[in-house]
């Protein structure tokens, strides 16, 4: 199989995916690890946890994106490229909708000082 310019765009734009992922990889394992003397937040603020969501809904995008760039002349998108993208965005959304609204109600049944900012 010759190496063709679509074929050369697909092998480009994987390693760019598969760069950026590890960059993300990277620096959130790296952050996840607190010192010794950290700081817990004051009594009364509310900070999510960390996620992998975010980055997921953005891998969805870029798929979504591009199974509509590299497409076929003749195809509304690649579907290949595509329905992977759409399936992983629309998980990825369900999926942080439930944790927004775990955490909501795990927010609102707990005591929690209200003095502090929220």
């Amino acid at each position: 199989m010759p190496l063709t310019d679509t074929t050369f765009g697909f092998l480009l734009l994987g390693l760019g995916l598969l760069f950026v992922l590890g960059l993300v990889f990277a620096v959130t394992s790296r952050a996840s690890r607190a010192p010794r003397g950290a700081v817990a937040p004051p009594p009364g603020v509310h900070l999510p946890p960390g996620s992998f969501l975010p980055s997921a809904m953005a891998l969805g995008g870029a798929l979504i994106v591009a199974g509509l760039a590299f497409r076929p002349d003749d195809a509304l998108a690649n579907w290949v490229i595509f329905i992977p993208g759409v399936l992983v965005f629309g998980a990825t959304v369900v999926a942080w909708v439930r944790l927004a609204n775990r955490e909501w109600r795990d927010t609102e049944h707990r005591t929690h000082d209200d003095a502090a900012g929220h």
